[in-house]
Formats: C-alpha cells, sequence, structure tokens
C-alpha cells in the first residue's frame, strides 16, 4: 500500500512515525512469547499505520530479499492497524502463537507501513496526492540460548581471482559474523565478504577473500575474536 504525500500551499508535508525497538526479542527459551512495539506518531497531518509479520529470508551474501516476501501465520499483532494523530503513541502487543517448543533460533520480519485513510474534517487546502511507497522494519528474534555451529559446503576458485567458500549453520542456534574469522589451513583470514545479519539455523552463507587456491573442508575452520 502507498504511502500518501500531501501537497500543502506548495510544499509537501508528510504524515510520518516511527515505531521502536527496531530488535524484538523473545527468548522461547524461557517461555516468553509476547512483545510489544510502540508506534509514535513524528509528523504534523494524522495518518493509518498496518503492521504484518513476514518471513525473513536472507540471500547467500546476508541481505535480505525484500521482493519475495512472504507473510508469516506465526504470529498474531494487536491492533494490527493503528490511526495516528499528532502527538499520539500507541503500543501493539506481538504474540507467537501456539505453545509447542521452539527448538532453534529464528529472525521475523515486522513490517509497519503507512496506508491511505480518510480521516474526517481535513483541511481543504489539502488539493494533490503522491504516492510512494514507503515501511520500517523492526527485526523479532526468536532466541533459544543454543549455540551455533558452522559446516564447510564447498569452495571454488572466482574469476576474480579470489576464493569462494560456502557454509551453512546446520546448528539450533545462530552465528554472528562480526567478530568472525576464517582459517585457510594455517592462515588466519579477517579480510573478507561476510554480511552484516548473523547466519541462523538453516542458512547458507557465502565467503569471499584472497587466497590462492580453493579451501578443502579440512582446510577449512572459523572462530571469533
Amino acid at each position: 500500500m502507498p504511502l500518501l504525500l500531501i501537497l500543502l500551499c506548495f510544499s509537501f508535508a508528510a504524515a510520518s512515525f516511527t515505531i521502536s525497538p527496531q530488535h524484538l526479542v523473545l527468548k522461547v527459551n524461557t517461555g516468553e512469547r509476547l512483545g510489544w512495539v510502540e508506534i509514535t506518531h513524528a509528523g504534523k497531518t494524522p495518518t493509518a499505520v498496518e503492521l504484518s509479520v513476514h518471513e525473513r529470508i536472507l540471500d547467500l551474501d546476508g541481505v535480505l530479499i525484500n521482493d519475495s516476501l512472504r507473510k508469516s501465520e506465526d504470529f498474531t499483532v494487536y491492533p494490527s492497524q493503528i490511526l495516528l494523530y499528532p502527538g499520539n503513541r500507541v503500543k501493539a502487543q506481538v504474540v507467537l502463537k501456539g505453545k509447542e517448543r521452539i527448538n532453534a533460533d529464528k529472525a521475523y520480519i515486522l513490517y509497519a507501513k503507512e496506508v491511505p485513510f480518510d480521516f474526517p474534517n481535513e483541511e481543504e487546502k489539502l488539493s494533490i496526492n503522491v504516492s510512494l511507497t514507503l515501511n520500517y522494519q523492526t527485526i523479532i528474534a526468536l532466541e533459544t540460548n543454543k549455540p551455533g555451529s558452522l559446516k564447510f559446503v564447498s569452495s571454488k576458485a572466482l574469476d576474480s581471482g579470489k576464493v569462494e567458500v560456502i557454509v551453512e549453520n546446520k546448528s539450533s542456534g545462530r552465528v554472528p559474523v562480526g567478530r568472525l574469522y576464517i582459517m585457510a589451513g594455517n592462515k588466519k583470514i579477517t579480510d573478507f565478504t561476510r554480511g552484516v545479519n548473523s547466519i541462523m539455523p538453516g542458512q547458507k552463507r557465502r565467503f569471499v577473500f584472497e587466497h590462492d587456491k580453493p579451501l578443502k573442508e579440512k582446510d577449512f575452520r572459523y572462530d571469533m575474536d
């Protein structure tokens, strides 16, 4: 749904809002299945906001794939549609459905997007509508407190003269990449592509770095600084 920008007295005045936190963590290992987000009106005109939860799918480089987002049925969000006036702050409840035990870390995307709404008593001066897609993202993380680990999948030489290594997280815990380094035999490699998002259970990730030849599984290790 588009965000409406309204031309008022020959200048654009966009209704806007913020959402917090940007990272909602549910510690499912302790039974936590409910969290809250707060939507705050930050503009000068009324706005309508819709909340929805989507699957969080990353590519091999750890980048969110925005063009194939699927809505998730794992959560109930209430209220999922909110009307905001200047100065308003509204809290929304995010509830993980069901009672089954969660055995692996997982992450979702909570989208908050502005949607069209015919507010009563709008200023007569509001004259022209311009459509612009805009939304805000909050990560919903289910944490089990289980350790994460990576398995070697493959390696090959690239035309750039660099080497590619594919790994997969076959564990139940996430693997953060910020402090991760690679051991190629006895060589420690810290300068490589890794993305910024953690590698979640079931995900693969591509590492690219300078090396004289592709790695074999026995030559690959990794650790954290």
